[in-house]
């Protein structure tokens, strides 16, 4: 069980993250997203609009769950025609320049964790992510928090960001696909929605990925023993 919840848990918070959204952003009264969206979408500016959200989400651990991905899916949800290559690509690079700058923070701070860490705890880290590191990087292709997460350890153990480069570059793209291209696909189908239903069709993806990684945690253990 230690072991499930050890690949999981990651993703599970995650999903609680995105439904306390869903339930700030579409279930209470403090203001009217759907009218911020709304005239962003309609703007010239709506690239860069994005590229701020996104980027606040994509470092860790300063904006916690700023709904970055949340603007995003409603835009999409809201306008599927605003939806074009520069947008894309801002959310792109949003994502990419967020998981550095989460990188860069924690190897300033590593000297302080080095000091108030002890080196049998710093050895334990490093043995469980060259365990699980290899899968961690799944974490790229999810979403911007679990992006920023994953460059925070590379940042704190103290690893080579370069030869990461690669995966982030892709596992970036993958994520913006996921949120444009088939949330786009999904709304063309559908229909319009400002619901919150693409936020809580979120959760549940990561409650399943989360799933996933447990089991296939669990398994290679037990496999290993």
């Amino acid at each position: 069980m230690r072991r499930f919840l050890s690949g999981a848990l990651p993703f599970y918070a995650l999903a609680l993250l995105a439904m306390c959204m869903y339930l700030v952003l579409y279930r209470t009264a403090l203001f009217d997203l759907n009218a911020i969206v709304q005239g962003a979408t309609g703007s010239a500016w709506f690239p860069a609009f994005m590229f701020v959200c996104v980027l606040l989400e994509a470092v860790f651990p300063y904006f916690g769950y700023f709904p970055g991905t949340a603007l995003i899916l409603m835009s999409v949800a809201l306008s599927p025609k605003s939806v074009d290559g520069s947008v894309v690509i801002a959310a792109w690079l949003a994502i990419i320049l967020g998981a550095v700058l989460s990188y860069a923070q924690a190897r300033f701070f590593r000297p302080f964790l080095q000091r108030v860490a002890s080196k049998a705890a710093l050895r334990r880290c490093e043995s469980l992510f060259d365990a699980y590191g290899a899968y961690a990087r799944i974490a790229l292709f999810v979403h911007p928090n679990a992006c920023a997460m994953y460059f925070t350890a590379l940042g704190l153990l103290g690893r080579n960001l370069t030869r990461e480069l690669a995966y982030l570059c892709v596992g970036a793209a993958a994520a913006v696909g996921i949120l444009f291209v088939i949330v786009t696909r999904l709304v063309s189908s559908v229909g319009p929605t400002d619901d919150g239903q693409l936020q809580v069709l979120l959760a549940a993806a990561l409650v399943a990925i989360g799933t996933l990684a447990g089991l296939y945690t669990a398994w290679r253990s037990e496999r290993a023993a």
